[in-house]
Protein backbone atom coordinates (compact mmCIF):
# COMPACT_ATOMS: atom_id res chain seq x y z
CA UNK A 1 0.00 0.00 0.00
CA UNK A 2 1.43 3.37 -0.99
CA UNK A 3 -1.16 5.91 0.10
CA UNK A 4 -0.58 9.16 1.84
CA UNK A 5 -2.64 8.35 4.93
CA UNK A 6 -5.55 10.67 5.48
CA UNK A 7 -5.70 12.94 8.50
CA UNK A 8 -7.50 11.77 11.58
CA UNK A 9 -10.76 13.54 12.31
CA UNK A 10 -10.10 17.04 13.51
CA UNK A 11 -6.62 17.17 11.94
CA UNK A 12 -6.80 19.40 8.88
CA UNK A 13 -3.04 19.67 8.30
CA UNK A 14 -2.69 16.50 6.19
CA UNK A 15 -1.90 16.95 2.50
CA UNK A 16 -4.83 15.94 0.32
CA UNK A 17 -3.78 17.56 -2.95
CA UNK A 18 -1.10 16.77 -5.50
CA UNK A 19 2.39 17.75 -4.46
CA UNK A 20 5.84 17.65 -5.94
CA UNK A 21 8.16 14.89 -4.83
CA UNK A 22 10.89 17.50 -4.37
CA UNK A 23 8.72 19.29 -1.81
CA UNK A 24 8.80 16.16 0.36
CA UNK A 25 12.57 16.53 0.64
CA UNK A 26 12.24 19.84 2.45
CA UNK A 27 9.99 18.53 5.22
CA UNK A 28 11.44 17.12 8.43
CA UNK A 29 10.38 13.65 9.59
CA UNK A 30 9.06 13.95 13.12
CA UNK A 31 7.72 11.76 15.88
CA UNK A 32 5.37 13.79 18.12
CA UNK A 33 7.28 16.97 17.25
CA UNK A 34 10.76 15.45 17.71
CA UNK A 35 12.84 15.65 14.55
CA UNK A 36 14.13 12.23 13.48
CA UNK A 37 15.66 13.19 10.16
CA UNK A 38 15.13 14.67 6.72
CA UNK A 39 14.25 12.88 3.46
CA UNK A 40 17.11 12.73 1.00
CA UNK A 41 15.32 10.93 -1.85
CA UNK A 42 11.98 9.57 -3.01
CA UNK A 43 11.69 5.91 -3.99
CA UNK A 44 9.29 5.14 -6.81
CA UNK A 45 7.94 1.72 -7.75
CA UNK A 46 9.76 0.72 -10.92
CA UNK A 47 6.80 -0.21 -13.14
CA UNK A 48 3.85 1.83 -11.86
CA UNK A 49 5.74 5.01 -10.90
CA UNK A 50 4.05 5.19 -7.50
CA UNK A 51 5.92 6.72 -4.60
CA UNK A 52 6.50 3.88 -2.14
CA UNK A 53 8.69 5.65 0.37
CA UNK A 54 11.39 8.06 1.33
CA UNK A 55 15.06 7.58 2.00
CA UNK A 56 15.64 9.51 5.23
CA UNK A 57 18.94 10.67 6.68
CA UNK A 58 18.40 10.38 10.42
CA UNK A 59 20.03 12.29 13.26
CA UNK A 60 22.63 9.54 13.67
CA UNK A 61 23.62 9.99 9.97
CA UNK A 62 22.19 6.56 9.07
CA UNK A 63 20.04 6.35 5.95
CA UNK A 64 16.72 4.62 6.52
CA UNK A 65 13.61 3.82 4.47
CA UNK A 66 10.24 5.25 5.48
CA UNK A 67 7.26 3.65 3.72
CA UNK A 68 4.85 6.40 2.69
CA UNK A 69 1.95 4.22 3.82
CA UNK A 70 3.30 4.60 7.37
CA UNK A 71 3.73 8.37 7.16
CA UNK A 72 1.36 11.29 7.51
CA UNK A 73 2.39 14.01 5.07
CA UNK A 74 1.58 17.53 6.27
CA UNK A 75 2.44 20.94 4.87
CA UNK A 76 5.22 21.44 7.44
CA UNK A 77 6.36 17.89 8.30
CA UNK A 78 6.16 14.19 7.66
CA UNK A 79 4.84 12.64 10.85
CA UNK A 80 5.36 9.06 11.99
CA UNK A 81 3.79 7.26 14.94
CA UNK A 82 6.92 5.27 15.80
CA UNK A 83 10.64 5.52 15.08
CA UNK A 84 10.48 1.77 14.35
CA UNK A 85 8.84 2.64 11.03
CA UNK A 86 12.22 3.86 9.75
CA UNK A 87 13.83 0.76 8.27
CA UNK A 88 17.58 0.44 7.73
CA UNK A 89 20.22 -1.97 6.47
CA UNK A 90 18.82 -4.80 4.37
CA UNK A 91 15.34 -3.28 4.32
CA UNK A 92 16.59 -0.08 2.69
CA UNK A 93 18.68 -2.08 0.22
CA UNK A 94 15.61 -4.20 -0.66
CA UNK A 95 13.55 -1.15 -1.62
CA UNK A 96 16.42 0.50 -3.47
CA UNK A 97 16.95 -2.63 -5.63
CA UNK A 98 13.29 -2.88 -6.55
CA UNK A 99 12.53 0.78 -7.04
CA UNK A 100 13.77 3.92 -8.72
CA UNK A 101 15.35 6.79 -6.88
CA UNK A 102 14.03 10.13 -8.06
CA UNK A 103 17.56 11.56 -7.83
CA UNK A 104 18.75 8.94 -10.35
CA UNK A 105 15.95 9.85 -12.76
CA UNK A 106 16.47 13.62 -12.69
CA UNK A 107 18.18 14.93 -15.78
CA UNK A 108 17.08 12.03 -17.98
CA UNK A 109 15.46 12.80 -21.29
CA UNK A 110 11.67 12.75 -21.57
CA UNK A 111 9.84 12.02 -24.81
CA UNK A 112 6.20 12.52 -25.67
CA UNK A 113 4.91 10.28 -28.48
CA UNK A 114 8.54 9.62 -29.43
CA UNK A 115 9.49 13.29 -29.68
CA UNK A 116 12.00 14.81 -27.22
CA UNK A 117 10.41 17.24 -24.76
CA UNK A 118 13.22 18.02 -22.33
CA UNK A 119 14.75 16.60 -19.17
CA UNK A 120 13.02 15.38 -16.01
CA UNK A 121 13.32 17.67 -12.98
CA UNK A 122 10.52 16.49 -10.65
CA UNK A 123 7.33 14.46 -10.46
CA UNK A 124 3.94 15.39 -9.01
CA UNK A 125 2.19 12.88 -6.79
CA UNK A 126 -1.53 12.55 -6.23
CA UNK A 127 -2.80 11.96 -2.67
CA UNK A 128 -2.48 8.19 -3.24
CA UNK A 129 1.21 8.45 -4.16
CA UNK A 130 0.77 7.89 -7.91
CA UNK A 131 2.86 10.03 -10.27
CA UNK A 132 0.40 12.02 -12.35
CA UNK A 133 2.60 14.69 -13.90
CA UNK A 134 6.25 15.04 -14.83
CA UNK A 135 7.93 18.39 -14.40
CA UNK A 136 10.17 18.71 -17.44
CA UNK A 137 12.72 21.40 -18.21
CA UNK A 138 12.71 22.43 -21.83
CA UNK A 139 14.29 25.28 -23.74
CA UNK A 140 12.21 28.17 -25.00
CA UNK A 141 14.79 30.23 -26.81
CA UNK A 142 17.71 30.80 -24.44
CA UNK A 143 15.97 30.38 -21.11
CA UNK A 144 14.99 27.04 -19.60
CA UNK A 145 11.27 26.67 -18.97
CA UNK A 146 9.55 24.08 -16.79
CA UNK A 147 6.41 22.47 -18.14
CA UNK A 148 4.17 19.77 -16.73
CA UNK A 149 3.57 16.68 -18.83
CA UNK A 150 0.83 14.18 -17.91
CA UNK A 151 2.22 10.71 -17.30
CA UNK A 152 0.43 8.51 -19.81
CA UNK A 153 1.25 5.78 -22.31
CA UNK A 154 2.85 8.24 -24.74
CA UNK A 155 5.48 9.50 -22.27
CA UNK A 156 8.85 7.81 -21.80
CA UNK A 157 11.80 8.56 -19.54
CA UNK A 158 15.18 7.57 -20.94
CA UNK A 159 17.06 4.71 -19.36
CA UNK A 160 20.30 5.51 -17.56
CA UNK A 161 23.38 5.45 -19.78
CA UNK A 162 25.06 2.08 -20.00
CA UNK A 163 28.28 1.73 -18.04
CA UNK A 164 31.40 0.10 -19.41
CA UNK A 165 32.10 -3.31 -17.95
Amino acid sequence: MTEFPRAARGNDRAVTRALSAASLLGRPVRLRGIRLGRPSDVLLERDTMRAVGLEVVCGDDVRRFLPLAAAHVHDDEIAVRSALLLLDGDDLAFYRRRGRLLSAMRGRGVTLAGRPVGVLRDVLLDPDGAVTLLEVETRDGRDPVRIRVPLDGTVAIADPPATAA
